[in-house]
């Protein structure tokens, strides 16, 4: 038996009927084996033994599709997405494979393909699967959809679900799908779960005739989940406020508030009510009443004291509570309504107040005994200031309008000479930096190397040079790395190396060749082993800046000589193959990028820049498509691990649009491109806004056309880098030419 259920898993209509007998048993036996080793949690032989049977056998879908799932559970995104996809590609009626697929597409942002891999499953009439496997489908179906705002697709998926558990109940009972009490169970969550869908779409009365019918089986004897049925009422209450019916919405929201949440929506939705009612006056000695019976329900606490911040006469008493979560919760629910509140009210140097008591906390202070040793209570209190900080950070990631305004006090608070810790300034930099608002970074940044101790120097002058690369500033990079290497105080603390690997760019992109060359040798000579590549690669980069490619891949070749772990030779790879392209010796480039992807698939930079070539080319435009949109997801994978505030690359939306464009997709390439331009990234890239100009062009929008190829006039001429495109490449030319083609 278990060796029947090896072959059935194994086996699938997209196999090769015809295999060799001993490899078939052989892939047969390192899948069981993975199998057996996933039973018991060893997660990495039966990774091992997955790719093993792949190999073997590289058509069959079974193993392909353990492993995607194995991956999401090892935190291999990247890889779990591109084996799903295969899968799907191969069998899209594997339901479980694609709702996988869809949830890993979803968690990227691709809500496009995402929704065409679950509109796809929806619309088949039955799912090949068990019934209580396919009702768990459908509402995870339904919840990617509302996620992605298809509510209408959402709404399909839950009814099919409900189709299985109330219309055919006893059917599937029969069948031991559902026990009665698991299908009524079910059958009330799904009704629940239509009923917030069809408040979404704005159908009210639908959303209550659902809801009521979830209400109903929650309190039957069959179900008997009473709390469930009168978490009902907050739904209920959403519906009729819908309707305008207010008094029957705060009838039903007060009924709710009995069960005490702690989340803020309901208050929130009940201070909003009691408004809609006119009896704001009623608003705070309300909450104040859920409060006192719910001491440290901090959300509440929260809601309560942006209400009291609203008014003038209320803001000391706010202030203080608010004071006092601060010291009691690191929630970033709390802090996100703190900081919200004030910001509201045109408040944010509040914020920037709270950010700086928690990191004058956080440091070292010089005057202490540093013998004395850390007692539980600092080090719980440095622990909860951290902590803080991050919430804050957090809160303020989905409100870019509440950056502006935050960084805008800042900026004041520096103009006004107010004196903060060092940590706040990096703080108020990195957010600058992360919403590129790079002029304000630079400043935050600047004065955080006057401010930081010696432990802080590196990271707060890495940061600075950062954001002035990002502005495309040069010569403001030379200048503080000399001014940095004239104090002996920043050096003793710092090194030499950062600045001259800095220095050495920066002179290099001002066409200063000697003075370049000296300070990246400087730099080879005062590295350590750990930053030996890393040097020698800047090394490379100032060759090619300075466009001397044939010493650029002199110099590569040797590198690779030298340095031989498969990391250092995919990062050397990538340096010599843009320095083949700089040389126009396209083919030894591809080949490079195609031997980087032979190891690592999913290295994105690799993907993108094969993919953009190749469709500058014209060439297999299939393939550099596929590679661009791989790029695209690779990288959203990575920022959002890393939090980034931007979410897409600008370089590789407008590599989709540029490939699309050649591939005669007038009116998507437009779509892309204009997505990229509306990126920050993109809004001060030359090459988007003339590839935009292309495209509206071809698509006989002259007017606009000409707008986008001004943009990149302004914007080519404006980089005085040697490294520029705009000169490099010929495109400032180009661009001129292609306005003079338009009155």
């Amino acid at each position: 038996m278990f060796a029947g259920l090896f072959i059935s898993v194994l086996l699938s209509p997209s196999a090769e009927p015809a295999r060799a007998a001993e490899t078939h048993k052989h892939a047969l036996t390192q899948f069981g084996t993975a199998l057996w080793n996933l039973r018991r949690d060893r997660w990495l032989s039966a990774a091992q033994q997955l790719e093993a049977a792949m190999q073997t056998e590289p058509h069959a879908t079974a193993p392909p599709k353990e492993l995607a799932k194995l991956y999401v559970q090892l935190g291999r995104e990247p890889q779990a997405l591109r084996l799903a996809r295969q899968v799907w590609e191969r069998q899209p009626d594997d339901a479980e494979n694609a709702l996988l697929l869809a949830r890993l597409l979803f968690d990227v942002g691709d809500t496009h393909e995402a929704l065409a891999v679950t509109q796809s499953l929806v619309k088949r009439s039955s799912l090949k699967v068990q019934p209580a496997q396919a009702v768990a489908i459908y509402r995870d179906l339904a919840r990617l959809c509302e996620k992605a705002g298809d509510l209408a697709t959402a709404e399909r998926a839950v009814r099919q679900a409900i189709e299985l558990v109330v219309a055919q109940r006893a059917a599937v009972i029969a069948a031991f799908a559902f026990t009665p009490k698991q299908a009524d169970t079910h059958a009330a969550e799904c009704l629940e779960q239509l009923g917030r869908i069809l408040l979404k779409r704005q159908k009210p009365n639908d959303s209550i005739q659902a809801l009521d019918a979830a209400a109903k089986l929650y309190a039957s004897p069959t179900v008997a989940d009473p709390a469930s049925a009168a978490r009902l009422s907050w739904h209920r209450a959403a519906a009729r406020e819908a309707q305008g019916d207010i008094p029957e919405a705060l009838r039903q929201l007060e009924a709710y508030l009995k069960l005490q949440p702690r989340f803020p929506e309901p208050y929130q939705q009940l201070a909003r009510l009691l408004r809609a009612a006119k009896r704001d006056e009623e608003i705070i000695p309300t909450l104040q009443t859920y409060a006192l019976r719910d001491k440290t329900n901090y959300p509440l606490a929260a809601v309560l004291a942006s209400e009291m911040a609203r008014e003038p006469t209320t803001r000391r008493h706010a202030d203080e509570l608010f004071a006092t979560l601060t010291t009691v919760s690191t929630d970033p629910v709390v802090l996100g309504i703190i900081v919200r509140s004030h910001l509201d009210n045109r408040r944010a140097l509040e914020i920037i107040k709270d950010l700086d008591r928690s990191f004058v906390l956080l440091k070292d202070d010089k005057d202490k005994d540093k013998e004395k040793p850390e007692t539980p209570q600092t080090a719980a209190a440095k622990k909860f200031a951290a902590e803080k900080a991050r919430a804050i950070a957090v809160a303020l990631e989905n409100e870019p309008h509440g950056v502006a305004e935050l960084l805008r006090a800042a900026a004041d608070d520096l103009k006004n000479g107010t004196r903060r810790d060092h940590a706040t300034y990096y703080f108020l930099g990195s957010l600058a930096a992360r919403h590129q608002q790079l002029e304000l970074a630079v400043l935050q940044f600047r004065q955080a190397t006057r401010t930081a101790p010696d432990n802080s120097l590196y990271e707060a002058y890495s940061a600075l040079f950062d954001a002035l690369w990002r502005r495309g500033q040069p010569g403001e990079v030379e200048a503080a790395c000399r001014e940095a290497l004239s104090s002996r105080a920043i050096t003793r603390a710092v090194g030499e190396l950062l600045f001259h690997y800095h220095l050495a760019l920066a002179l290099a992109e001002q066409g200063h060749a000697q003075a370049a060359l000296e300070a990246a040798e400087q730099a080879i000579r005062q590295s350590g082993d750990p930053n030996r590549l890393i040097v020698r690669l800047r090394k490379h980069r100032v060759l090619c800046v300075l466009g001397r490619w044939s010493e650029a891949i002199e110099y590569g070749h040797k590198l690779l000589e030298e340095f031989d772990t498969l990391e250092e030779r995919q990062r050397l790879r990538y340096a010599q193959a843009g320095a083949y392209w700089g040389a126009q010796k396209n083919a030894e480039a591809e080949k490079l990028l195609r031997a980087i992807l032979d190891d690592d698939p999913d290295h994105a930079a690799a993907c993108n820049d094969l993919g953009y070539h190749l469709a500058d080319q014209g060439r297999h435009l299939d393939e550099a498509e596929r590679l661009i949109r791989h790029a695209i997801t690779l990288d959203r994978i990575e920022r959002r691990k890393a939090g980034s505030a931007e979410l897409e690359n600008a370089a590789y939306i407008d590599s989709l649009g540029w490939v699309l464009f050649r591939r005669g997709r007038l009116a998507e390439a437009r779509v892309q491109l204009e997505r990229a331009a509306a990126l920050p990234s993109g809004a001060i890239d030359p090459v988007v806004w003339d590839h935009l100009g292309d495209v509206l062009f071809r698509l006989d929008d002259k007017a606009q056309a000409k707008a986008a190829w001004e943009k990149a006039l302004a914007l080519y001429e404006a980089d005085a880098r040697l490294s520029s495109r705009g000169r490099r490449d010929g495109r400032l030319e180009e661009v001129k030419r292609k306005l003079t083609r338009i009155p």
